[in-house]
């Protein structure tokens, strides 16, 4: 990388720290939030950064009459090393695994694989489809768009009802509360328009996927389709979960690890 004026450095930082602790740990930068905020062109980090008039000199270029932001560039000047880090703070009481000099946890190149985590899992929800041979459908979420998409759209509830004493309103999405009976993930996205941000707490029970469950829904998924299963319901459910709103899922060993990756 050629020479950059140390002046940038303070300007990034400036942006950096105007959001808080969402990019710091302590007095430490969190590379991987940076980074993946970076790589998902971050709305409200990059409005920040493109008030540097280094920036939009050093890292927008015009090529055949289009404006070309040059990410991959701007990702090192953002996390040069030798700005950052110091001696004293780099392994600040921590130790762990660590791959080109990042720990494992800090470095958004590690991922979680596995086979169809690009797709959505339709995923048969009772035992006797699945023990009389149903096919769990995966669509692939760039290939098959136009069917997630139509899977995820805004469903009606059916067969509504009103339970309470003396009830005379109609439903009030403010103050009643909600039972609904059916297919979850279609549920969850059904709810994401009107709850994102607005949920205080998620408790789910999911199958523990080891074939024995004494209930009536699915229990014997391989192994990377229940991960495919749980990430993404999970995902969505995310979505629902205000700042700071918790989540608990009940499990066992079986998949515990997985879940928590």
């Amino acid at each position: 990388m050629g020479k950059i004026e140390p002046r940038i450095f303070d300007e990034l930082k400036k942006v950096l720290t105007s959001f808080g602790n969402k990019y710091f740990v302590g007095d430490e930068l969190n590379r991987a939030k940076v980074e993946d905020d970076l790589r998902a062109y971050d709305q409200s980090l990059l409005a920040k950064l493109f008030e540097i008039d280094y920036i939009k000199d050093h890292y927008v270029k015009q090529v055949a009459g289009q404006k070309l932001f040059q990410i991959e560039q701007l990702e090192d000047a953002v996390l040069y090393d030798d700005y950052w880090d110091t001696s004293y703070t780099k392994y600040e009481n921590r130790i762990g695994l660590t791959s080109q000099g990042k720990f494992i946890q800090d470095n958004p190149d590690v991922v979680l694989d596995f086979p169809f985590k690009d797709c959505v899992l339709t995923a048969s929800m009772i035992k006797d489809d699945n023990e009389s041979g149903y096919d769990d459908a995966f669509l692939n979420e760039i290939i098959e768009k136009d069917e997630v998409d139509q899977l995820f759209d805004d469903k009606i509830f059916a067969n509504a009802k009103i339970y309470g004493h003396k009830r005379h309103h109609s439903f009030d999405k403010s103050v009643d509360n909600l039972v609904i009976k059916g297919n979850n993930l279609l549920a969850l996205h059904t709810l994401s328009k009107n709850y994102a941000g607005k949920v205080d707490l998620i408790y789910i029970d999911p199958p523990y996927n080891t074939g024995s469950d004494s209930f009536a829904y699915n229990d014997n998924f391989n192994h990377s389709a229940w991960l495919t299963f749980m990430n993404n319901r999970i995902a969505i459910a995310k979505e629902l979960l205000a700042s700071d709103g918790y989540i608990f899922v009940h499990t066992d060993d079986s998949e515990q690890a997985y879940l928590k990756a």
